[in-house]
């Protein structure tokens, strides 16, 4: 009877930390899901947006005006990683989360109901500028704090596949603004949606915000009383792990440079250089969407059978290899068909790349420092190349003409971060004899 009750209560016990593990994946995925859908809305709508906030004479003057508070935010994401992070590594995950969940929902409550320049003149400009940078600080603080979470509450040997929804997410963000995009730019004329219409997407996305903070609230948070809690993390990281900073930037490199070129930028380059209409634009965002949230976990999975870097090495060098000849066929025939061929094609070899990277990066760090080395190594890569990116691709093709920019810079992004995922490898023994690897990974993650 004993026994009997015994392997009830394991069962019992199996069975609740299967559901928090899923309440888990859902809740750190929705607060991600939400910050990547701000983003990608904002760049969908990065035309109305910069007549409406950010007038000129010159059509290109106003986009790279938009563009580049686009870019300011990403100033602020280092920032919010800094004091978010350190913030879930010194005293709660989930309070972290939770307190980037809420200014997010001012940033985007902000975004979506400014007053235009011609309402209040310089004022609305301003306005708009204080909201990117409100949510960049908020976004800073969500990827480190998010791939943490999901990582300590999944089992070591599946670390892959657990922290890869947090892709998934990403994914899952696309198909949601592609879809908006689609839905606003195909039901409403021009001007409604300059008026007004670009608006709704925003709005649904606050509507959201309830929800996702009751998810975070719900999961419990883990017992830290096993855990170093340092006391300043930040410090630690950089005098302690500068060579996986450093190396974990370079390998992410190509996750933020080719996220922005193949999915968030491309509406509107596919429409202002591609001349594409809005609708067919907006079906690209929605394929490597729907790619990354259904191939996501595989990749993941693979990883935690195989090992992260044999695949990501593959992948980093199928893009380095293939993305200035997708992008030649694409300008040279720019139709619907070889649009979303491209996409599925760099999509699937992104996402393959891009999946086992919150799970490598985790790898990387003790648990003590683990949110903030890897807010570090997003955020900061972010700002440096993500954030910049959409200005840079405008300028360059603006003042080039060549329209394969976006295929240049994603082959020479490819190409940084493969060196840097071979340099991981190779020191993979290294990593397997010093302090790091015990504390955060078993042994096979890094072969």
């Amino acid at each position: 009877m004993q026994e009997y009750k015994a392997h009830s209560a394991l069962q019992d016990n199996a069975g609740d930390a299967g559901r928090i593990e899923k309440k888990a994946i859902l809740a750190a995925s929705i607060g991600t899901a939400l910050e990547w859908y701000d983003v990608l809305l904002f760049l969908t709508f990065s035309l109305q947006i910069s007549r409406l906030f950010f007038p000129a004479a010159n059509s290109w003057i106003s986009l790279l005006a938009t563009v580049g508070t686009f870019a300011v935010s990403y100033v602020m994401k280092p920032v919010g990683a800094l004091v978010l992070s350190s913030y879930a590594d010194r005293v709660s995950r989930k309070s972290a989360l939770t307190a980037t969940l809420s200014l997010m929902a001012i940033g985007i409550g902000i975004t979506a109901f400014a007053p235009s320049f011609a309402s209040i003149g310089l004022s609305a400009t301003v306005i708009m500028i204080v909201a990117r940078c409100v949510q960049g600080f908020s976004s800073g603080g969500e990827y480190g704090a998010s791939t943490a979470f999901l990582v300590e509450r999944s089992p070591a040997a599946h670390r892959g596949f657990y922290a890869s929804f947090n892709i998934a997410a990403l994914g899952f963000s696309s198909v949601l603004a592609g879809i908006a995009g689609m839905l606003v730019s195909g039901l409403l004329t021009p001007d409604q949606v300059l008026d007004w219409g670009w608006r709704l997407p925003f709005i649904f996305g606050l509507c959201v915000v309830p929800v996702a903070l009751y998810l975070r609230r719900a999961v419990p948070d883990l017992d830290t009383s096993q855990r170093r809690m340092p006391r300043s993390p930040i410090r630690e990281a950089v005098a302690g792990h500068k060579r996986y900073l450093l190396l974990g930037i370079g390998a992410f490199a190509l996750v933020t440079v080719a996220n922005y070129c193949l999915a968030f930028y491309l509406p509107t380059y596919a429409v202002r250089n591609l001349g594409l209409p809005p609708v067919s634009a907006f079906s690209g965002t929605l394929l490597i969407g729907a790619i990354q949230t259904v191939l996501a976990p595989f990749f993941g999975a693979l990883s935690d059978r195989y090992g992260r870097t044999p695949i990501m090495l593959f992948a980093s060098l199928g893009l380095a290899v293939m993305a200035v000849p997708c992008f030649l066929v694409l300008v040279g025939h720019p139709t619907v068909v070889t649009l979303l061929v491209s996409q599925a094609v760099l999509g699937t070899i992104l996402t393959a790349y891009q999946a086992p990277m919150p799970a490598l990066l985790c790898d990387l760090f003790p648990a003590s420092l683990r949110a903030t080395g890897v807010a570090i190594v997003h955020d900061f890569t972010a700002t440096v190349l993500g954030g910049f990116t959409p200005f840079a691709v405008t300028f360059a093709i603006g003042m080039t003409g060549n329209n394969l920019i976006p295929g240049i810079y994603v082959a020479i992004a490819a190409t940084l971060s493969l060196g840097c995922i071979w340099t991981i490898r190779s020191m993979s023994y290294a990593v397997r004899s010093s302090h790091i690897l015990p504390s955060c990974a078993p042994s096979e993650l890094l072969r």
